[in-house]
């Protein structure tokens, strides 16, 4: 036979695997014809004076990965856990990659491994002390039976929720349905996307009584409704291939076929969608509903001839005379309890609110991974639109360029979080009222009952002056604020976040702690290192996308952090009101990370005592630049009217702001 590749890589190796073979009593035969194609296939016909009938394959890059080792179909049938039914692939370690060692050999996994594979795989637990003595065996996980299915229609799912439980004494019933794309090009050719995408609402018994709903999709998300039906099934469907399904269905539920053809909701088509549900494990060793679904398609009119579809995104040839193609689709699971499941310390956060305010660089990923949190509600505010250069840094797509930098983030949220609600702000903050009507409102009045309405500001702007006011406003009306912003080229950020109780530091507390530098500065690029895109209207800083996304993500760790304050189990807080970033020491360099200058900084901004930032010494107030908790003072300890070339009072605004 030729030599593997590995072999050659690692002489040896294959001499070692063969000695250790023939010292455990183990006898194969190596295949010919796969040694001819590189690839070392063995069979093994006995192991010590046991007969068996295994196939070996040792994979390209062996030894950093497990050798398959694959029972032949006639011994599947004993193996409930651990063999693959279709392959009859056995689990002899974990699934994780890092249970296998370079060091192990086939003749390990042969001798010690397989002896307690079938062991495992034959047992059969049904009480929870017979679970619990498995544990020792086998790793504590679920085998869905759904996992083996390959037939599946590629990119095509329907969701559904694992929080149903139907009744056992329900047989079958109707499905209500929304679909949010059918591309009848999946019809005859592979696609990516698969042939279509949608969402089960409602599951109903024979007599149209609900039994259970989808929590945590939004139907508007999902336009075209549909109908279908459903029924339960004994066991999982043994097959693996469409036609497979159909007569499990036929066999089940023979009445739920009539009449079932609906109006496709595209021109000229049909479509029957069925569902079956059956037993399979849910836990470890504990089981529940699994659902798959059969989407059947003819061209509307004309006696159709029956034809299945076959294997995993195989599509026969166009449809003609009325022929019907079969799709097996899989179920996702998306219910509320499913999106939340990966996330357990942001459980709560589905009836906060918080006003994202300025969504450029920094607020379209903060608002993209506040929806991914599961916020329930946002409302995001800008008036500027998307520039395709934006998307260096920003979270939109091309196709977005053009749009209302709100209205692209709210979609933005609404693709990664169906059921979040986001409400879309495009004003330019602080604008004057140049041309005053009787029925416009006053902006402080707007501004206000949006704040009253959240749990919580998060401002984007990186504008000093719309910074002051709306930490202002937020402080009126008692509600946390926080503050993100980056240096010029991205070499550092900062995260403060105000709180709003009384007597606790204010804005003006954040600009003493910066001028007297008890906050430590950031590193920035040299001034002039800024840009003017063609059609921009105002310069901008040189930066890239993946240092500000530092910024927005640490952004988004203090908010959610702020509102789960108190809650048990909830993501923790840090107890800092000021977070450093330093992306880059003050040459340009980026800082390593994990590394003694870690580009992390908490920083504890008060004496030894406290971890809070510190009020400002008391002073008397500046008409026009007061604020809660004071104004700044008169005199020599004035602060300075401009920080770095910025304005640090209030000034107007162009409304643009934010990093674009």
């Amino acid at each position: 036979m030729s030599t593997p590749l590995w072999e050659t890589e690692f002489p040896g190796r294959l001499e070692h695997e063969l000695i250790c073979l023939e010292a455990a009593g183990i006898r194969y035969d190596i295949d010919d014809a796969a040694g001819r194609l590189g690839v070392l296939q063995l069979r093994v016909t006995a192991i010590g004076d046991r007969v068996v009938d295994l196939t070996v394959t040792f994979p390209d890059l062996y030894p950093f990965v497990r050798p398959s080792v694959r029972l032949t179909a006639d011994q599947l049938e004993p193996m409930a856990h651990h063999a693959h039914p279709f392959s009859g692939d056995l689990c002899l370690i974990g699934r994780s990659t890092a249970l296998w060692h370079t060091d192990d050999t086939l003749a390990w996994l042969l001798t010690n491994q397989l002896p307690k594979t079938v062991q495992a795989g034959q047992a059969t637990a049904t009480s929870a002390d017979e679970v619990e003595a498995l544990t020792g065996v086998e790793e504590a996980q679920a085998e869905p039976w759904t996992d083996y299915y390959s037939c599946f229609d590629e990119g095509s799912m329907l969701l559904v929720d694992s929080g149903w439980t139907l009744p056992t004494t329900s047989t079958h019933g109707t499905l209500g349905l929304r679909l949010s794309r059918l591309d009848l090009a999946g019809v005859d050719a592979v696609q990516d996307a698969g042939l279509l995408h949608g969402a089960v609402f409602t599951v109903s018994d024979g007599r149209g009584q609900v039994l259970c709903s989808l929590s945590g999709q939004n139907p508007d998300r999902f336009p075209r409704p549909v109908t279908g039906r459903w029924a339960r099934l004994d066991a999982s469907v043994r097959g693996n291939t469409p036609e497979a399904f159909v007569t499990e269905l036929k066999r089940a539920a023979p009445q739920l076929l009539d009449g079932a053809w609906q109006p496709a909701p595209v021109e000229g088509w049909e479509l029957q969608v069925f569902g079956l549900t059956f037993p399979e494990e849910r836990v470890h060793r504990g089981t529940g509903d699994g659902w798959v679904f059969l989407v059947r398609l003819r061209p509307a009119g004309g006696r159709p001839r029956q034809q299945a579809k076959r294997g995993r995104g195989q599509r026969g040839l166009p449809s003609a005379g009325g022929r019907i193609t079969t799709h097996v689709i899989r179920a996702g699971y998306a219910g509320q309890p499913d999106m939340a499941a990966r996330v357990p310390e942001l459980t709560g956060l589905h009836d906060r609110h918080i006003a994202v305010f300025g969504v450029g660089a920094l607020g379209s990923t903060v608002t993209e991974h506040l929806a991914r949190a599961g916020i329930g509600q946002l409302t995001v505010v800008d008036r500027d639109h998307l520039e395709p250069g934006n998307l260096v840094r920003h979270a939109a797509r091309l196709d977005m360029a053009g749009w209302n930098k709100a209205f692209a983030a709210s979609q933005i949220a609404l693709s990664v979080a169906p059921d979040i609600t986001v409400n879309v702000i495009p004003y330019a903050i602080g604008a004057p009222r140049t041309d005053p009507q009787p029925d416009h409102r006053n902006e402080i009045d707007a501004w206000i009952e949006l704040i009253d309405k959240v749990d919580l500001v998060l401002d984007c702007t990186a504008e000093k002056g719309l910074q002051q006011a709306l930490a202002w406003l937020a402080r009126r009306r008692r509600k946390p604020y926080l503050a993100a912003s980056a240096t010029n080229g991205g070499w550092g950020g900062r995260v403060t976040r105000l709180s709003p109780v009384s007597g606790t530091a204010c804005w003006y507390c954040l600009e003493y702690g910066l001028h007297g530098e008890s906050i430590p500065s950031l590193a920035a690029a040299p001034d002039g290192s800024g840009v003017q895109p063609v059609g921009c209207a105002d310069p901008t800083f040189a930066g890239s996308g993946f240092d500000l996304a530092e910024v927005a993500l640490h952004a988004v760790r203090v908010a959610v952090a702020t509102l789960q304050q108190g809650r048990p189990g909830g993501y923790p807080d840090s107890g800092h009101d000021v977070h450093v970033l330093a992306l880059r020491t003050s040459d340009g360099t980026p800082i390593p990370r994990p590394g003694p200058a870690s580009s992390y900084r908490c920083i504890r901004c008060a004496a030894a005592t406290t971890d809070r930032l510190p009020r400002h010494p008391p002073g008397p107030r500046v008409v026009g630049r007061g604020g809660p908790g004071g104004g700044a003072p008169r005199g020599p300890a004035r602060l300075p009217l401009r920080d770095r070339g910025t304005p640090s009072g209030l000034v107007p605004s162009t409304g643009r702001g934010g990093h674009q």
